[in-house]
């Protein structure tokens, strides 16, 4: 073949075109570009508070991939250094990876990025009690460009089990997507709302977002609206009863203070 060169391609030599680009061609130059423009960047990479923090998220991950369960060959920041600089140690924003799925999160990235595409992006966190019509609300409010955040929902979703089933052994499951999303949300502007549904109020969740557009909703069907409602839905009214206390007690104690009530 003229005007071609050998490559390993998939652990085999082949024959390509001499302008083909290949993985490890991009590799060595975004590696040059990178060695050019942000030495302080890679300085980093090499300091030993990297290296002391990347070996003790290894041990905590027990040397698996976070996402497939291989073995993890490297510690990714979760929300991109570059976008979050100050982060850069956290260990609650890092993840044991393999390098495939390293791969596809940079990519991800790395597409997103160059599209520019930015939206002013509002966080709602929509309370009230078990059955004041939370879900319902987001869904008459949703837009094509939201992200939705139902604990009922993804339970449900994991297990298979109808909504409000309940599962404990899924619960840590449905919790560690949680706390990725809020993670994420921190340097995310890809949605136009993002709707996080729940019965009380979460300080960890105003504090890691402090900086972001948040607007708290809390629906104003009241308590005997809403175990009306259980009961006639056939739900075992004795499953709510101290959900429904723990909001009276919130309420009593102004927790709900910064929301704004609306109509269920």
């Amino acid at each position: 073949m003229p005007n071609a060169k050998l490559v390993f391609i998939n652990g085999r030599r082949q024959l390509v075109p001499i302008g083909t680009r290949i993985r490890q061609d991009s590799d060595r130059q975004y590696n040059q570009h990178r060695a050019q423009t942000k030495q302080d960047y890679l300085a980093f990479y090499h300091s030993t508070a990297w290296q002391h923090t990347r070996q003790a998220v290894l041990l905590r991950d027990n040397g698996v991939c976070q996402r497939c369960g291989m073995p993890a060959t490297l510690v990714d920041h979760i929300i991109p250094s570059e976008d979050d600089w100050a982060d850069r140690l956290s260990e609650d924003n890092l993840q044991s990876l393999c390098k495939d799925c390293h791969y596809w999160k940079t990519r991800r990235e790395t597409v997103k990025r160059k599209k520019g595409q930015g939206r002013a992006m509002r966080i709602n966190i929509i309370a009230g009690y078990p059955g004041s019509g939370k879900t319902t609300y987001v869904k008459r409010h949703l837009g094509q460009h939201d992200l939705v955040y139902d604990y009922d929902a993804l339970m449900a979703a994991l297990t298979g089990l109808p909504e409000h089933a309940g599962n404990i052994d899924a619960n840590d499951y449905v919790q560690l997507i949680y706390e990725l999303m809020l993670r994420k949300l921190k340097a995310e502007q890809t949605f136009e709302q993002v709707w996080i549904i729940m019965t009380y109020p979460d300080e960890k969740l105003d504090s890691l977002l402090v900086s972001r557009n948040l607007h708290h909703i809390m629906l104003s069907t009241s308590r005997a609206e809403c175990i009306d409602r259980l009961n006639k839905n056939h739900r075992k009214l004795s499953q709510f009863m101290k959900a429904i206390n723990k909001v009276d007690e919130l309420k009593r104690d102004g927790k709900y203070d910064s929301f704004e009530v609306v109509a269920g």
